[in-house]
């Protein structure tokens, strides 16, 4: 074909065709490569997130610290498939890194030299990996630990290692360090992650510490940190279980500290409260002393734990005899013998303990509280610093004051007390010259009893104050009805006994005053007779009262002086009229004897006041 006129025909020039498609090339292989760079990236973030998620779900789910180190251990190997990971724990009370016995180990006898190691080694500040992250605060890595001069753990099958902390409420609580068997770059991508978990098992580690600390608070008294009454109770349902189970012997004893309210009351609820601490150390150390294993075997175990007030409860488990479980009693009575430094003077404390054994019978928690709770009371009335073990012979005694407690309850209104009358009398011309209202009871079934009988088993509860009230009201009933009759000649006044507990009513006054108006019975006609225990009970109570009832001109009489404490600042600070002096001195009364001596000091010392 030929060209047109003017047309010129184009040859295409094979250089310039290479050059273009070399370029198209480039570009579409530039193009591939960031598509492939940014698909890596994107699969990378993908597998981070994937990685902080299940740290997150894991260590959300944790309830201990260690279960969460565990998951964030393991999830981490898992990412990186670095072979070995482990978790350092900070000694609270060194301040040091030690081992916390978490590890992650895909082939454990290839490292099983190293993990010794470890567990040997404690890192501080500065020194090694994790004393390196200590030190700083942040995260390390260390391409090649063979020329790591500060790593210690060489030639033991790892060559890469980093580290990263944990940090819980402003403290540097962890160290998580994982190790690859070959020499490797640093990865600040992999660190910035860490990082982040790190951050994120610090928030769960102070929620764990929140949590474990509110349980203790639930379970712990807050005054000694020994176990409290929720937590021993739960304590004694599971080792009464076991016991049942295994056919070991289990104790119970139970501790009252002897006359601690004096104390409380003399030097104040501070130094109650240092008593209370130091005497919780000294049971505690009592327990854990170095010959315990020795003594009582391997398999002995004991939970002690505040029961309330100045009370102590001890479990015993897997005991051998019932001999063990007095030597703890005596362990404990020993162990309470060096005084105590109380405001600066020294204290002797003793302890009553009750001592109840379960053996491979069945027994429920409350029996024994209740039998190792009347076991002390009964070795409490033998006198302090005693232990008693319960048996027969106290459950017996415990039911038969039980009954007479139930069955006094209802005895004033039964009509069964009676009011006796001793006389007073003038020893020079043997005239009447008052009498003291003594009570009675005429059980319906075992007769009239003596005061001794029931009293005691009385003041032990509130029903003292029920028999003080009636004795008072009938004493005062009585004496204006013969105040009526003989007029100056009657034997009056009428003294009555009033218990501690009445003493320490603040209203008492009020009380004696209104059944005096009641009664319309003259003051003058009213002796109320106390002893020197129950002034010291409540002391400022007692003296408000004292005073008070002499306002309104009723005698106070000071019984069994010459025992206890017969102190003379009583006599100085509360308002006495009279003194009776103790049987014990009077009954053996003769001339040239020490008690004639004593009475004669005590009517001289009388006279003079």
């Amino acid at each position: 074909m030929r060209a047109r006129a003017g047309v010129r025909a184009l040859t295409p020039d094979p250089a310039m065709l290479e050059r273009r498609l070399e370029r198209e090339r480039l570009a579409r292989r530039e193009v591939e490569e960031i598509a492939e760079r940014t698909t890596r990236a994107l699969y990378d973030k993908q597998q981070e997130l994937v990685l902080f998620e299940a740290v997150v779900l894991a260590s959300n789910e944790s309830t201990t610290v260690e279960h969460a180190l565990r998951g964030a251990v393991e999830a981490v190997c898992g990412h990186t498939r670095w072979p070995l990971g482990h978790a350092h724990l900070r000694d609270p009370s060194s301040g040091d890194l030690v081992s916390g016995l978490i590890w992650h180990m895909e082939q454990p006898a290839l490292f099983a030299d190293f993990r010794r190691v470890t567990e040997e080694m404690s890192f501080p500040a500065g020194h090694g990996l994790p004393g390196r992250v200590l030190a700083t605060g942040g995260a390390a890595w260390i391409a090649d630990v063979e020329l790591d001069q500060d790593f210690a753990r060489k030639n033991l099958g790892v060559r890469a290692a980093f580290a990263f902390p944990i940090h819980a409420g402003g403290e540097l609580t962890a160290v998580l360090e994982f190790f690859a068997a070959g020499a490797t770059a640093p990865d600040a991508a992999l660190l910035e992650v860490m990082a982040q978990i790190g951050r994120q098992l610090g928030r769960v580690v102070e929620r764990i510490h929140a949590q474990e600390q509110i349980a203790h608070q639930a379970t712990h008294d807050s005054l000694t940190g020994l176990a409290n009454r929720l937590l021993f109770s739960d304590r004694l349902e599971q080792l009464l279980a076991h016991a049942e189970r295994r056919g070991s012997i289990a104790a119970l004893l139970f501790l009252d500290l002897d006359r601690f309210k004096d104390i409380n009351d003399t030097l104040g609820h501070n130094a109650g409260d240092q008593l209370l601490r130091d005497v919780a150390e000294r049971l505690r150390a009592a327990l854990r002393a170095s010959d315990t294993i020795a003594r009582f075997g391997v398999g002995a175990e004991f939970t002690l734990a505040r029961f309330g007030g100045d009370e102590f409860v001890v479990l015993c488990d897997e005991l051998a005899s019932e001999a063990d479980a007095v030597r703890v009693a005596e362990r404990f009575q020993r162990a309470l013998l060096v005084p105590f430094v109380l405001e600066g003077d020294e204290h002797v404390v003793t302890a009553s303990i009750g001592i109840v054994v379960a053996g491979t019978e069945h027994r429920e928690a409350a029996s024994l509280l209740r039998d190792a709770d009347t076991a002390m009371y009964r070795a409490k009335e033998r006198g302090p610093g005693r232990w008693e073990v319960f048996d027969e012979k106290i459950r017996s005694r415990a039911l038969a004051r039980v009954a007479i407690e139930r069955a006094l309850r209802h005895a004033p209104d039964a009509g069964e007390l009676r009011l006796h009358y001793q006389p007073v009398v003038a020893l020079d011309d043997g005239t009447l010259q008052a009498v003291e209202a003594l009570v009675r009871w005429e059980h319906p079934e075992r007769g009239l009893l003596h005061p001794r009988d029931f009293v005691p088993i009385s003041e032990e509860s509130a029903l003292i104050l029920q028999l003080g009230a009636w004795t008072l009201r009938g004493a005062c009933e009585q004496a204006g009805r013969w105040r009526a009759r003989f007029g100056d000649r009657a034997p009056l006044p009428v003294s009555v006994n009033v218990s501690a507990r009445q003493l320490a009513q603040a209203e008492l006054p009020a009380i004696v005053g209104q059944m005096l108006a009641e009664t319309r019975l003259s003051a003058s006609d009213l002796a109320l007779e106390i002893t020197e225990t129950s002034l010291i009970e409540d002391a400022s109570v007692a003296a408000e009262s004292l005073r008070e009832l002499k306002s309104l001109g009723v005698t106070i009489l000071l019984d069994d002086f010459g025992t206890g404490f017969s102190s003379l600042s009583h006599l100085q600070r509360f308002p006495i009229d009279a003194l009776k002096i103790d049987r014990s001195f009077v009954k053996g009364l003769r001339a040239g004897s020490d008690e004639c001596a004593i009475v004669r000091a005590i009517v001289a010392m009388a006279g003079a006041l």
